[in-house]
């Protein structure tokens, strides 16, 4: 009997942006101040006081047939006693949709300032971040017959662009691993009764490095996938996606050997309440390795989260991960060479569990703690707590 009451408590707290005609603007800022035990995410790091200022702004526009959307968002994490981990993480998203009634042409841009840390798979292990630059374009259109059937062609390019480390005494280059990514794939739809749709997904990948390393084979490769599942329940409480197939990557150079794998992604949502939120979302695939020696390896990787709206203002969470990557060994030809490799793996490990509490629809404080653990073959375990205040202000 209280539950529709806590539910309209909620909607309260909610922030309502601002809108001008079609024209909505969203908008959100965090400072945060905490702990970190490991921030230089390694097995001898030491830990201290960590800072960290968010602030996002979005706007979308929606008209009869159709829609525009643009977001941009910084995020910066401060040091005081390591400034060598200090970085600035930004992005910036541009979309749009046409719908011509029957069909959808769906347009989308975005440009990623990230960087990479030892707790990252597949990624070198640093006494510093790795900067990264990352830029997609991808261009879908969504044809429907007159029946259930529809299918969605799509294509994509997208390019890596990887700084050169500073170090003590010199620099690491890591222009080898620039690279643009071609895509081109087909969706068919298949809508059953009620909310259940039947997928089938076609994909071909063609990888070019675009930074060739004198005396070094060409990482360039060709790849396919194919995939078929499932999606259940587009709205309701309970939504459940599952997709399986099977992926290859071919190597331009015989030296490297062919990778194949089967690939599979599954995703759950389900309201056991109106007030909680349980997700589980798995993958698992092939992706691009940061070592000279190792092109590519096969990863699984699993989350879980639960969300609880405690009371009328109080929101808690909980999740906790795991992610593996497995690195085949190098082919007979390379070995005692720079290339050669061993088989290995490596496993992260995360936890954590949070609470805010929502003061009004434009103030609120977040208590967030994590803790996150890496296994590597070769390499001494090590792991990293972090705790955050924030206080978050939202238009």
């Amino acid at each position: 009997m209280t539950e529709p009451a806590q539910v309209r408590a909620l909607e309260e707290y909610a922030p309502l942006g601002l809108r001008y005609g079609p024209l909505r603007i969203d908008a959100d800022a965090a400072e945060s101040i905490g702990y970190d035990s490991d921030i230089a995410r390694l097995a001898n790091g030491t830990g201290g006081v960590m800072e960290t200022t968010h602030a996002r702004l979005a706007g979308a526009a929606v008209w009869q047939r159709d829609q525009v959307h643009a977001e941009i968002s910084v995020d910066d994490y401060r040091f005081p006693s390591q400034s060598i981990q200090n970085r600035t993480n930004w992005t910036v998203g541009l979309g749009a949709v046409h719908d011509f009634g029957h069909d959808r042409l769906g347009m989308a841009y975005t440009h990623l300032s990230l960087v990479q840390t030892p707790m990252d798979l597949g990624a070198l292990i640093l006494s510093r971040p790795i900067p990264y630059q990352y830029d997609d374009v991808r261009l879908s259109y969504t044809a429907t017959t007159h029946g259930r059937f529809s299918f969605i062609p799509e294509a994509g390019i997208n390019r890596y662009n990887f700084d050169r480390v500073v170090l003590v005494p010199g620099q690491l280059d890591q222009t080898y691993r620039n690279r643009a990514t071609i895509t081109e794939g087909v969706t068919g739809r298949y809508d059953l009764a009620g909310t259940t749709q039947i997928l089938v997904i076609l994909q071909g990948t063609e990888i070019r490095y675009l930074d060739r390393t004198p005396g070094v084979p060409s990482r360039d490769s060709n790849g396919v996938s194919a995939m078929a599942g499932m999606d259940f329940g587009l709205s309701g409480p309970l939504r459940f996606r599952a997709l399986v197939g099977y992926q290859t990557r071919v190597y331009r150079s015989s030296l490297y050997q062919r990778i194949t794998s089967p690939i599979a992604e599954a995703e759950l949502g389900w309201n056991p309440t109106r007030l909680t939120t349980m997700t589980l979302s798995v993958r698992h695939g092939i992706e691009d390795g940061a070592f000279e020696n190792v092109v590519g390896f096969s990863y699984t990787s699993a989350q879980i989260g639960v969300r609880h709206n405690y009371g009328r203002n109080l929101v808690l969470n909980a999740q906790a991960g795991i992610e593996k990557a497995d690195y085949s060994a190098a082919s007979g030809v390379l070995r005692n060479t720079i290339l050669d490799q061993i088989a290995s793996n490596q496993t992260v490990y995360n936890i954590g569990a949070g609470a805010q509490w929502l003061l009004n629809r434009h103030l609120s404080v977040t208590l967030n703690y994590n803790f996150s653990s890496q296994k590597t073959v070769g390499y001494r375990t090590f792991s990293d707590h972090t705790v955050l205040l924030s206080a978050h202000l939202a238009l």
